[in-house]
Order: structure tokens, then sequence, then C-alpha cells
């Protein structure tokens, strides 16, 4: 093999894969439009006082990435009108692919970057002991704030730890480990996750103002139980910070938080949230835990009407060929019968095949494709193939075929 078709080869796999996983981001794409109007929905209707099963409906974002390769797409009638002119529009114009892909390095970098501003910002401020917590105080006058996924670090400013007493300390501080101890660090980890991926649904991007509101309401609440302080009390507290902060800078943006997302547009709809708490009973919190459950589970059954990574392929082809132009072609059952194969050789029926050849009106050198696999339908994939040869006088014909499984590029392609 020369060079330039080794290269040739290369990226040839390349595109295959991009259009192979492009096209299953383009399924969850157009799912997670769906997904985000159900959700924006009953947050805003049913569920707009159920803190916690209003915040557990963002779970249901959860199965979305898993969807690409459901068979729902390509067998079913419904599925093929709505889904299947993307999948179409991307195997003939393989840019697009790379357009999408392009996309998601771009947006990935973007996120990225501003994570890693913020770690080295927060790396070089000093580093105190509160109640048994190691925090990291700023002369920045901005909201307290944690960030971090797998290493957590809480974010104090001082002129906070100068103006509070320690009891209001102690909330603040018990607000920012209930983030961390809920799992919303790594809940926002995976919403970044989500809308990098599928960052051509704009929706995803807004609603990360929304989702963000919920665990925030979420922690709100189970901060007030856990410090047995009174609702009043600890939005006073809140109005308090703003104020203190404030005042510190006259240009700081009170609705802005250390991590630069402007969450709080309106911090009296905050407060007013707040004012609605109730004493909530440990079945709120164990339906949450039950409705993310569900969602996992809704992964092993996406995962069962879905597609393998490569998939056996049982049928068979025969088609007719004369040099320029295909001039027959044909598929079905009938062949099953005519046509059996092992690893080395195809058996064919000669007198049942070269009749079917002659009722078909079939043209020219005659080619028969069987075996193999494929990644998706129309989709990534190989066959084997042989020539059938006309003039034997056995009544089986034996014709020896080479098995391009054993190829490395085929193993590649298999393990994607």
């Amino acid at each position: 093999m020369t060079v330039q078709e080794i290269w040739d080869s290369g990226i040839g796999l390349l595109n295959l894969c991009a259009v192979y996983y492009v096209i299953q981001l383009l399924k969850c794409v157009q799912i997670s439009f769906v997904i985000f109007v159900f959700v924006f929905l009953l947050r805003k209707t049913l569920l707009k006082n159920k803190v916690f099963l209003k915040g557990a409906l963002w779970s249901l974002f959860i199965p979305v990435l898993f969807v690409g390769k459901m068979k729902f797409f390509y067998e079913n009638t419904i599925g093929i009108l709505l889904f299947s002119w993307w999948s179409e529009i991307c195997k003939i114009y393989i840019w697009i692919n790379w357009l999408y892909l392009c996309g998601i390095f771009i947006y990935a970098a973007q996120l990225f970057y501003k994570k890693r501003k913020l770690k080295k910002l927060v790396a070089g401020m000093e580093k105190r002991k509160m109640e048994g917590t190691f925090i990291y105080v700023t002369k920045m006058p901005v909201t307290p704030s944690t960030i971090g996924v797998f290493k957590p670090k809480i974010v104090m400013p001082e002129v906070i730890l100068k103006e509070y007493n320690q009891k209001d300390l102690q909330t603040i501080l018990l607000h920012e480990k209930t983030h961390i101890q809920l799992g919303h660090l790594l809940f926002y980890f995976l919403w970044d996750i989500l809308r990098v991926l599928l960052w051509i649904n704009p929706l995803l991007t807004i609603g990360t103002r929304y989702f963000r509101e919920d665990m925030e309401e979420i922690c709100d609440w189970v901060t007030i139980q856990k410090s047995q302080r009174k609702a009043y009390t600890y939005g006073h507290l809140l109005l308090k910070s703003m104020r203190v902060l404030q005042a510190e800078n006259e240009d700081f943006n009170m609705f802005a938080t250390f991590a630069g997302d402007k969450e709080y547009q309106n911090i009296r709809q905050r407060v007013t949230k707040i004012a609605r708490y109730k004493p909530y009973r440990r079945v709120s919190v164990i339906s949450t835990l039950i409705i993310a459950i569900l969602c996992m589970v809704a992964i092993i059954w996406i995962q069962d009407i879905s597609y393998n990574r490569y998939n056996e392929n049982d049928s068979m082809i025969v088609y007719g060929y004369d040099g320029n132009n295909v001039t027959f072609f044909d598929t079905n059952d009938i062949l099953q019968q005519m046509i059996s194969y092992d690893d080395k050789y195809a058996y064919v029926d000669r007198k049942a095949f070269e009749d079917y050849l002659q009722e078909n009106n079939a043209e020219g050198d005659i080619f028969i494709v069987f075996g193999g696999f494929y990644k998706l339908p129309g989709v990534g994939g190989i066959g084997c193939s042989c020539y059938y040869e006309f003039g034997s006088k056995e009544q089986i014909v034996k014709i020896p075929y080479e098995n391009p499984m054993s190829d490395w590029r085929i193993k590649i392609l298999k393990m994607l």
C-alpha cells in the first residue's frame, strides 16, 4: 500500500467517524428541543412551587445523550419522517459534520479557558480555615461561591468575613457546603458537557440560568432547614450580603456571581422564593432521588432499544456491473436459500441462482455481497464479496473470497 493510499484510507476513516458521531448528536439535539420545552412548561406550571420535583426535572436531560442510536429513528415510519433528513444531509455533505465538530471544539475551549482562568485566580488567594473547612479569601467584592468539581473550593470575600457575625458566617458557609453535598457542582459540569455536545440548540444555553436558579432554590431550602433559622432571617442575610458588597464597590454588579454568571437578574425573585419556604419532609428529597434513578434506568432501557456498537449484517446483495454502470441490483430473502458461506468460501446453488438471474434479466459481471457488519443503517460498515463466474458444471459452486475483517481499519471502525 502506497503512502497516498494510506493517507486516503485514513481520511476516509476520519470522515466516516465524523458522520457516524454527528448523525447521533443531531438526533440528540432534536430530542433535546422536545425535552427542554417539556421541562420548561412543567417548571412554570404544575411544578412551579414544588422545589425538589422542579429541580429533579432537569435530570430528564441525562438520557438525551444516549438516544442517538435508537432503532426508532431508523425502523419506525414516524421516526424516519421526522429525523432521517439530517442523516441524509450529513452523508452527502461531509463538511457539515466537521463544521459541527469544530463548533464543539470552540465551545469547549471557551468554557475550559474560563474555568482555567478562574482556577488560577483562586489558587493565588489566601487560604484560611473556618469551622474546620478551608476557604479561599478574596479582596474582590464578589458573592460567596464554590468552584471545582472533584476538588471543590469555597471562595469568600474578605469584606463579608469582617462585617458578619459568627452565626451568619456559619450559615453562609453551610450554604456553600450544601451545594457540594447535593452534587450541584457535578450537575453543573454535566450540564456544560450537554450544552457543548449539543451546542446547536440555543435553548440549552438559555436554560442554564433556569437550571442554576432551581439548584439554588433547592440549596436555599436545605440550608434553611439545616441551619434551623427562619426563612425571613435567611432572606435578610441574603439582602445584607448584597448591600455590603455594593457598598464595598459602587461599580459592583450586585446580581453577578464570582463565576461570572448573571444568575440573579432579579434578587427579589430569589427572596420571594425563600419567603415561600416550608419545612419539608424526607419524602420530598427521596422523590427527587427516585426520579434521578429512573433517568439512569431509562439509559439502560434506551440501550436495549438501540443499535449495538456494531451490528452483524445478515442481508445479501447481488448486482450486475458492465464496467461503467450497475445493470442489476437486488436484495431479498430468496438469495439466502441459494447462497451460503463460511469464513473462506461462498457456496452457490448453480441452477437455482442462474435461473434467478435469467428471470430478472441480470446483465454484466455478477457480484455477490454478504456478511460483515454495519454501525447504523446506511452509515459505516463493510461486507464480504465475491465474483460469480458462469460455466461451472458443479451443482454447488464453491467461490473463494477475501475476508476484510482482519484489516486494522475495520477493527478500529468496529470499536468506535
